[in-house]
């Protein structure tokens, strides 16, 4: 592992910084796990994905479902042949159903890895003829070669509506968004810690559409998520009791449906 580590670093000598902070972050405790309030609370403003979904467009859903399916056989041929754990994968399912019923001209995620949501976005995006991905990820730094192994899931002619950076967020991000005028749709599944929430989120509402929507996987983690949406007074709600939404989906163009817990 030592080894991977050295030769990670001696490629970019800069990730020494972001490697440093990763640990200084985890030794501080900044990770821990959220409040039992905050597990109240999700659980009183979470809803199903398949209940949003077959409401607004049960068409679609279905649609979703079998793209589900068919990246599952996928990702078993694949990742059965990768001798390393990549990690899991958000939902990907609703993400394909969320990109095709809203159509997004541009989003923006966070957090690649084996590529899971990455290929969710991107089918859709081609199914809906229009549409790019712009993606932030830190490699495995543990892994040898780790770069090779970022969004292995990706089907090769998906590819070409996918702009992939692959250092930390806080240089993926400000060069991503450099590239566009606006976020259509926002997904963010990187760095759990507080202060990576807070530094993506508070970048990206800066240029998030009107009608933008914004996506946090993991918000038992902390408290981030609830403090900041209630704070700021912001409309919200949560699927399946682990993805932070901000935003509706009324108002978003595309949409032939209304949902908001908001």
């Amino acid at each position: 592992m030592w080894l991977n580590i050295l030769r990670f670093i001696s490629a970019n000598p800069a990730r020494v910084k972001v490697l440093t902070s990763k640990v200084a972050k985890r030794a501080a405790g900044e990770n821990d796990r959220g409040s039992p309030q905050n597990d109240v609370w999700i659980a009183a403003n979470s809803v199903s994905a398949e209940e949003i979904a077959s409401a607004l467009d049960p068409k679609l859903w279905n649609e979703a479902l079998e793209f589900g399916r068919s990246l599952r056989e996928r990702a078993a041929a694949i990742l059965n042949d990768i001798p390393f754990d990549l990690g899991g994968g958000g939902h990907d399912i609703f993400l394909y159903w969320l990109t095709r019923y809203v159509r997004p001209k541009v989003v923006v995620e966070t957090g690649v890895a084996a590529g899971w949501s990455s290929s969710a976005f991107l089918a859709a995006i081609a199914k809906n003829e229009g549409g790019t991905l712009f993606s932030s990820d830190f490699p495995y730094f543990r892994l040898p070669d780790p770069e090779r192994f970022i969004g292995v899931l990706v089907e090769e002619e998906l590819r070409r509506n996918w702009v992939l950076e692959i250092e930390s967020d806080r240089v993926n991000l400000p060069r991503i968004l450099d590239q566009i005028d606006e976020v259509s749709l926002f997904h963010y599944d990187s760095d759990k810690m507080a202060s990576g929430r807070e530094f993506a989120i508070n970048l990206v509402r800066k240029k998030l559409a009107p009608a933008g929507l914004i996506i946090m996987d993991d918000i038992t983690n902390d408290d981030w998520f609830r403090n900041y949406v209630t704070r700021q007074r912001l409309p919200h709600f949560v699927i399946d009791g682990r993805y932070g939404f901000i935003g509706t989906l009324a108002p978003i163009a595309g949409g032939t449906g209304a949902f908001s817990t908001a």
